[in-house]
């Protein structure tokens, strides 16, 4: 029978309706619905469920995953979904999260909130942070070629969390061969032994290098290379007080064979450093040496031209004067930094105590070939000026232009004089501006009192030179360096114009003494600035850390005294620290400056030998050093290897790693 369409609708419409009253009738009457028909389910009645995420801090590099644990208390259900600053399982540009609780980091640099929500009852949930670096490494001493001293990439390590109760400690500890009076340096996501880890490299005075693991605990060593054999290849031999031996005295304790910070390539996935050697013949001669290393960061295999043996002769006015690795300390880090052939390894000396017959010696070598590219004698006819700069290292700018300091020892290029004299390209007690390709002298400042100052023994090359970002000097003066001395001296100088000598003015763009220098006498500063966000931090001995605030350019001051913005509580004694600086980029803030006070470590200053103790990590907030974050010598368990002398921490994703004698001792986050 044919049905009309609108009377087919009619009955349709007037099933669905008794359909519809159907349910409503059953639900009124307590009733079930009929099999297929959706039922709306209530809420969830509230519980007392508590969630709580491990790590609540967690710090991991671009390349790291991180993995996340949910605990479930008060219910026997552990199931729970994650989401990654609100977005379930994240995304590309925020990081991603499996169901597990597996992170995985976005290819940039922040913080975000990792957070577990409870399948039973979806109001309960907790939460994470965890923050992300975009660090590639800590590749030189002081941070940069600059040497500011700042790693502008540490997004964890913030006041507020280094400041909080039990947030912040030891982690772990690995032990080595000898001290290490090197920086550790640090690099990010290296593919190494089957897998891709952050690894740490230490240096030692027993002429090892070590590749630990940077986050595994216990220690994990990656590998280890040593570049003596324990009979015929020894470090040299060095002990306190002065015995027969030359190089015997209070300067380097036990043995000495790596002292300066080494420095890494990551292009070339190489590590440079120089070991000094004690070697015997089969006739039982005894030589010294100095030899330039290439290895590689993955195995610690020399590399191919690897190693070099570093000799040098220059002539002088009264004949050749030749390189002796004996009397010469390898001390200054090392630079890698750009010539007109290519790429270079700057290496500089000084001497071991004044002890023997030494110089000022700088050499590039071919950072590819290791075929020597200059060689530069700073006392060229004269003697000492030693570059020692209390381990820092040679510093560039961003014209490629080199900068040392010198100790006391011989000056005479008095050409600029009126009337001129004869110079003789001797450059003691002197801050020195050198071109990267020959290793000459382009400009210099020598103070007006050089002489007296050497016949004291002042050196000016106590102290590191620390390149300011080019435009913060005051107007006339855009690009300045900063320097200071074993007086306490604190010099603003123009790198484009150095004012060489006058003597009988110091005409740099600042000349100044900084306060209190009557506590340290004549032996006040053995220690590299740091900068940071206009600010240049200064440590001393028997003083206290100082911040000094450039104001247009130029450092606050009273009667040629500099007027710190800041100081700490503690004071620091002999050789008093080198500061070195954390935050994330320069706007965001969350700036600490870390120092360690290396006073306990067993050798001296003049000729009282220090004891020997545990080195003590501090930690500031950099906009107020009276606020003291965190000392590890709060607890007797976040205690550091101990000390030795002229060494500064490295921070690096989450953590600061601290050499010392026979260890390298971790500090993070607690939890």
């Amino acid at each position: 029978m044919e049905i009309h369409p609108n009377l087919g609708q009619s009955f349709a419409r007037a099933a669905g309706l008794f359909a519809l009253s159907a349910t409503f009738f059953l639900v009124a009457c307590g009733g079930g619905s009929s099999a297929g028909t959706a039922s709306t389910t209530p809420p969830p009645t509230p519980t007392n469920i508590v969630v709580t995420v491990s790590p609540s801090l967690a710090a991991v590099t671009t390349g790291q995953p991180q993995q996340f644990t949910a605990a479930l208390a008060n219910t026997t259900s552990t199931s729970v979904t994650w989401t990654v600053d609100g977005t379930a399982g994240g995304n590309a540009g925020i990081g991603t999260i499996t169901s597990s609780g597996l992170y995985a980091p976005p290819s940039t640099a922040g913080t975000h909130t990792v957070t577990a929500t409870s399948t039973v009852d979806t109001t309960k949930s907790g939460s994470g942070t965890v923050a992300v670096t975009d660090l590639a490494g800590v590749f030189t001493r002081h941070n940069d070629g600059a040497r500011t001293g700042q790693n502008l990439h540490e997004y964890a390590l913030t006041p507020s969390v280094v400041g909080g109760a039990g947030n912040f400690g030891k982690l772990f500890q690995c032990t080595t061969d000898g001290s290490a009076y090197a920086q550790p340096l640090y690099v990010a996501n290296l593919a190494i032994s089957g897998g891709v880890h952050n690894v740490v490299f230490v240096a030692t005075e027993n002429d090892s290098v070590y590749a630990f693991d940077a986050d595994a605990s216990p220690c994990v060593t990656y590998w280890h290379v040593s570049f003596v054999n324990g009979t015929s290849v020894v470090p040299v031999p060095a002990s306190i007080p002065y015995q027969s031996s030359l190089l015997a005295n209070w300067d380097i304790l036990n043995e000495i064979g790596i002292t300066g910070t080494p420095v890494i390539n990551p292009s070339t996935g190489t590590l440079y450093v120089v070991a000094k050697t004690q070697e015997t013949d089969q006739s039982n001669n005894v030589t010294y040496h100095d030899r330039l290393h290439a290895i590689t960061l993955t195995s610690g295999s020399e590399q191919t031209n690897s190693p070099v043996d570093i000799t040098a002769t220059v002539n002088a006015n009264g004949g050749p004067v030749s390189f002796t690795p004996l009397t010469q300390n390898q001390r200054p880090a090392l630079l890698l930094s750009n010539y007109s052939g290519g790429t270079a390894v700057y290496i500089a000396w000084a001497s071991f105590g004044d002890l023997g017959t030494y110089n000022g010696w700088a050499m590039a070598y071919d950072a590819t070939t290791l075929s020597q590219v200059a060689v530069w004698n700073d006392t060229l006819n004269g003697i000492e000026g030693g570059i020692w700069m209390s381990n820092g290292g040679i510093a560039v700018d961003s014209s490629g232009a080199l900068y040392i300091s010198t100790g006391n020892g011989t000056f005479d290029d008095t050409a600029d004089l009126v009337p001129p004299m004869a110079p003789n390209n001797d450059f003691g007690e002197s801050f020195v501006k050198l071109d990267p390709s020959a290793l000459s002298v382009t400009d210099y400042y020598t103070p007006s009192q050089n002489a007296a100052w050497t016949a004291q023994d002042e050196d000016l090359s106590s102290s590191g030179v620390t390149v300011l970002p080019d435009g913060v000097g005051p107007s006339g003066h855009p690009n300045t360096l900063v320097g200071s001395d074993k007086q306490g001296h604190l010099w603003l100088i123009d790198r484009e114009l150095m004012s060489r000598f006058s003597p009988t003015t110091d005409n740099t763009v600042q000349f100044l003494t900084m306060p209190n220098i009557a506590a340290c006498s004549l032996n006040c500063t053995y220690s590299t600035p740091a900068y940071y966000n206009g600010t240049v931090y200064v440590g001393m001995t028997s003083n206290t850390l100082a911040a000094y605030t450039l104001v247009s350019g130029l450092f606050s001051e009273s009667g040629g005294t500099a007027t710190p913005s800041s100081v700490s509580a503690e004071v620091y004694q002999y050789p008093g620290p080198t500061p070195a600086i954390s935050a994330s980029p320069v706007g965001n803030g969350n700036a600490i400056v870390w120092v360690l006070d290396t006073s306990a470590n067993g050798t001296a200053s003049d000729s009282a030998p220090t004891t020997l103790g545990p080195a003590i990590l501090r930690a500031y907030d950099a906009g107020n050093l009276e606020k003291t974050l965190y000392s590890s010598s709060t607890l007797a368990s976040d205690s550091a290897g101990n000390a030795v002398k002229f060494t500064e921490p490295t921070i690096a994703n989450g953590k600061v790693y601290v050499g010392g004698a026979s260890s390298l001792t971790v500090y993070g986050l607690l939890h």
